[in-house]
């Protein structure tokens, strides 16, 4: 059945084209939109901007009959000297960057679980008029894991930034918004599993890549709250460990939307944690085959075995990302990985 582009509604729905693009590439990211990128003939007849509407529909790819991506057309690129039209977007989770707080929000950690705030936030938004781009936020199921937070309505919060700064607290979660459904999904305490069946060493992998890049590594975290001057809430937390490795790095985050002293301790231990080291990035260009494509995904631990004179791999690393370039018929894969 191979792979199809197809041209949808903002809000989903049925399918407006079928689109004939001679390369298209589109991916994932943990926690994060992916994102898509297509060439159209500029001299086809289904070529339209009325098909191909920016900021008004949506690319979908279809892979093998099933929806394996979804979300807006945000960028459109004409050459007339090549006689082709680039487009580009983002995944559906790109909609909640478009999406603020515009009535005070108040919950409580004696009754109100993240998952029933990340849910929340966005239902806020799509209960407005013209504000529901059929993100299904129903989900009953609960983290175990409560909050107490209080968005204010002329802070004018975005909704991305507050549900991953939710998700990135201690005890936090992982989030996606599934392409086929439309459905939010929220992971707890992460996305993924830990996959002893898949392997990838010289017989799969490609082309192997990795960057390490200490530019935004800190060893002690400053964070600032709400208020002002000698009033305002501060967080201070640092790592002995990285102090010895990398010597006394100082970040400042700025949280001023934080009234709660143990909430921004939180995000400064999660800062923390995720710049206390060098992050090492892994790409390897894979077989599609062998394991097949989607057999895994983004959150997914695998084994990753290459020799390398710099530094040898032999270990499980996690999957954070994944990009995926469907040519005239040919496929290609490229997974980003880090250390567990």
């Amino acid at each position: 059945m191979g792979t199809k582009l197809l041209i949808r509604p903002r809000t989903g729905g049925e399918t407006i084209e079928e689109m004939p693009a001679n390369i298209v590439s589109y991916g994932y990211r943990a926690n994060r939109p992916g994102a898509i990128s297509f060439t159209c003939p500029l001299d086809h007849p289904k070529t339209l901007s009325t098909i191909l509407d920016v900021g008004v529909n949506e690319a979908t790819v279809e892979r093998d009959g099933t929806i394996v991506w979804a979300g807006p057309i945000q960028t459109s690129d004409e050459n007339d000297t090549g006689r082709l039209i680039n487009f580009a977007g983002e995944g559906l989770l790109t909609y909640l960057r478009k999406m603020h707080i515009t009535t005070t929000l108040t919950y409580s950690s004696s009754t109100d679980d993240q998952y029933t705030i990340a849910r929340g936030l966005i239902a806020h938004h799509q209960n407005k008029a013209g504000g529901d781009f059929n993100i299904d936020t129903t989900a009953a199921t609960l983290s175990g894991q409560k909050r107490t937070r209080t968005y204010n309505y002329w802070e004018h919060k975005n909704v991305y930034d507050a549900v991953i700064e939710l998700s990135e607290m201690d005890n936090g979660f992982d989030l996606a918004i599934d392409p086929a459904t439309r459905t939010l999904d929220l992971y707890y305490p992460r996305q993924g599993q830990r996959r002893t069946d898949i392997v990838f060493d010289e017989r799969n992998i490609r082309r192997f890549s990795r960057q390490r890049d200490a530019t935004r590594q800190a060893s002690h975290i400053l964070a600032i709250g709400s208020g002002e001057e000698d009033a305002m809430l501060r967080a201070s937390v640092q790592s002995s460990t990285a102090v010895a490795a990398y010597g006394l790095t100082q970040k400042v985050i700025s949280l001023k939307d934080v009234t709660v002293e143990s909430t921004l301790i939180d995000h400064a231990n999660d800062a923390l944690n995720v710049s206390a080291t060098v992050p090492n990035l892994i790409a390897i260009d894979v077989s599609t085959d062998d394991p097949g494509l989607f057999s895994y995904g983004v959150g997914d631990e695998v084994q990753v075995r290459w020799a390398s004179p710099y530094e040898t791999v032999n270990e499980y690393q996690r999957i954070i990302g994944l990009d995926v370039v469907w040519r005239s018929g040919e496929e290609t894969a490229t997974i980003y990985l880090v250390p567990i």
